[in-house]
């Protein structure tokens, strides 16, 4: 049995943390080492880690000043000693049988990585449940598996409900004081592999509250975003040509998220609205051009193009729900 190194990033999460750490330490693939992250939280979560250590042999716990996710998940790794890798948030949770069941797709296919479908919870209650696809499992060569990412939510961004082969960190890390980590690496590392192994199941439950989706302050470190999807583009030119056209209607599709969110943040600066339809204007064609590109996403970025300063004065005001929901109905 092949070991599994668990890292755990952890901040600000006493009220959630230990139920974490349970889902871990109950799975029923037992050959574990769980590292736990404390990322200079100020509440009582390092506290927690190391009560929970007292309780489990497998845990073990790295204080150190707040670096932010990607530091932390990097600190995991250089004391990871697995042969494989995964990254659970610490408000988040498993089912039981989660690694058993990435293990199983990594060792049956020969797969670098194996994908679980993720779960999102708001407040314990479901919020939204992914649709599964139609077989419990579907391997893919990095060339599939590169066109999935941008053209699906089958494999999707997040680190967190996938399983690596720890050969594939040997040269590489999140980068550190950006946000959207997730986006900079996961494209990588399928580069790295040769399949890829993903199950329709859904037993990662992802914790998010309704204010961090779009409702909260908007942030414009989420600019971050638009730098990583630049060197995407540059990466897949060079790489994947084949997947050239799906990433940069995927960069239109995360423009009009961006201006969305600002939108319904009453975020008003107009550098950033240009910024996001200079993305709009300069992949249209290809946007327009793409199949696999939503055609409610195409009306709705031909719309933002024929008025251009809409979405900053509407920013600039009170925005109504029933202004919001008709251009909603047009993604």
């Amino acid at each position: 049995m092949h070991k599994i190194s668990v890292i755990v990033p952890v901040y600000n999460v006493e009220d959630y943390l230990e139920s974490c750490l349970d889902s871990i330490s109950n799975q029923t693939y037992s050959n574990l080492e769980i590292i736990v992250v404390d990322d200079g939280s100020p509440d009582n979560s390092g506290q927690i880690a190391d009560e929970y250590k007292k309780k489990d042999n497998r845990v073990s716990v790295i204080h150190q000043q707040n670096g932010g996710l990607s530091a932390a998940r990097n600190s995991g790794l250089e004391q990871a000693t697995g042969d494989f890798v995964c990254f659970i948030d610490s408000d988040d949770w498993i089912e039981p049988d989660y690694l058993e069941l990435l293990y199983a797709g990594v060792q049956t296919f020969n797969a670098e990585i194996s994908v679980i479908k993720l779960k999102k919870i708001n407040d314990l209650k479901e919020l939204k449940e992914l649709t599964p696809t139609k077989e419990d499992w579907l391997v893919l060569d990095k060339h599939e598996a590169m066109k999935s990412l941008f053209t699906s939510n089958n494999i999707g961004y997040s680190a967190n409900n996938k399983l690596f082969n720890m050969n594939l960190f040997s040269d590489l890390r999140f980068p550190v004081g950006k946000l959207m980590e997730d986006k900079a690496t996961t494209y990588l590392l399928i580069d790295k592999s040769n399949r890829i192994a993903l199950n329709s199941s859904e037993k990662y439950h992802y914790f998010q509250s309704p204010k961090s989706i779009l409702r909260g302050s908007f942030n414009p470190r989420k600019f971050d975003t638009f730098d990583i999807h630049e060197e995407i583009i540059m990466f897949i030119d060079k790489f994947y040509p084949e997947v050239s056209l799906n990433v940069r209607s995927r960069y239109v599709y995360t423009a009009v998220r961006m201006m969305m969110s600002m939108i319904e943040n009453n975020y008003s600066n107009q550098k950033d609205y240009d910024r996001s339809m200079e993305i709009l204007s300069r992949f249209e064609q290809e946007a327009q051009a793409d199949p696999d590109f939503s055609p409610k996403l195409k009306k709705l970025m031909k719309f933002l193009l024929k008025h251009p300063n809409l979405p900053y004065h509407l920013s600039k005001s009170k925005v109504t729900a029933s202004v919001l929901n008709r251009i909603e109905s047009m993604r």
